[in-house]
């Protein structure tokens, strides 16, 4: 999001630690109240946050005394690094939606960009939109802001964001041939996200069309084994079409979608 003050411009980074830069250089807001408070706004662009609800996400039910002062308060001294973008009316703070957009909106459009790309078939432009989304990044999102109810949730899906961006790049690399790229990374991000059956899906095709087909079938094995110990379920069905595809050497699998 990009605002002017004073004739200087402003822009909020949300993909990392909250970010202020005005002008040539950041400007630091230390207090980490006020990165709360500067966050659910940003959040919360173009749509009023009452001070009941500022003061509600700030302690949870444990306000101090004279909390809607305190809140008054921590808006004035952000007003001083955002300007007249950040108002006041009755009873309620707003941060202007008509303000250019954050480093989040453009990552989610570039996300966008990338995965109808894949679904058109067009790997060159889905890798090259969702290379400059992940880009965008600096670390966890609103790493450095306290884990309000809002901040967490909107975290969260952000993180789930960028979860599914390296998983459209990863199809990509693999549409585009590129699986000795790809296949590292798809073992690592599977072992961490072990139920996510997507990213097992990806691992089995690169496998596969790296003539691995014992490692792409033991791979289903090993995800159906978890999925049914620890949920009772069974894999979904594209994910066992694939394996019924892999283990019938599908000719027509070697240039088929993940889709």
């Amino acid at each position: 999001m990009v605002v002017s003050v004073s004739g200087a411009r402003v822009r909020l980074g949300l993909l990392g630690p909250l970010q202020v830069v005005r002008g040539d250089g950041p400007v630091a807001i230390t207090a980490p109240k006020h990165r709360a408070v500067l966050a659910i706004l940003a959040i919360n662009a173009g749509r009023p946050v009452s001070a009941e609800r500022l003061t509600e996400e700030l302690w949870q039910g444990s306000e101090p005394a004279f909390a809607r002062k305190t809140v008054q308060g921590y808006v004035w001294r952000l007003r001083k690094v955002v300007g007249d973008v950040l108002r006041t009316r009755a009873g309620s703070y707003e941060l202007d939606g008509d303000a250019p957009e954050s480093d989040a909106a453009r990552f989610e459009r570039l996300l966008a960009d990338g995965r109808h790309a894949l679904h058109e078939r067009r790997p060159e432009r889905a890798r090259a939109s969702l290379e400059a989304a992940l880009a965008l990044w600096r670390g966890p999102a609103l790493a450095d802001v306290p884990a309000t109810p809002v901040v967490r949730a909107h975290a969260d899906r952000l993180e789930e964001a960028r979860l599914l961006a390296l998983e459209a790049v990863l199809e990509a690399d693999i549409e585009l041939g590129a699986t000795a790229a790809a296949l590292p990374r798809l073992r690592e991000l599977t072992r961490v996200h072990p139920l996510r059956e997507s990213l097992h899906a990806l691992l089995m095709l690169g496998l596969y069309r790296s003539g691995r087909q014992a490692e792409a079938l033991a791979v289903y094995g090993a995800l159906r084994a978890t999925l049914v110990a620890e949920h009772g379920l069974e894999p979904t069905p594209a994910v066992r079409d694939l394996h019924r595809r892999i283990l019938a050497a599908d000719p027509a699998l070697t240039g088929a979608p993940i889709r």
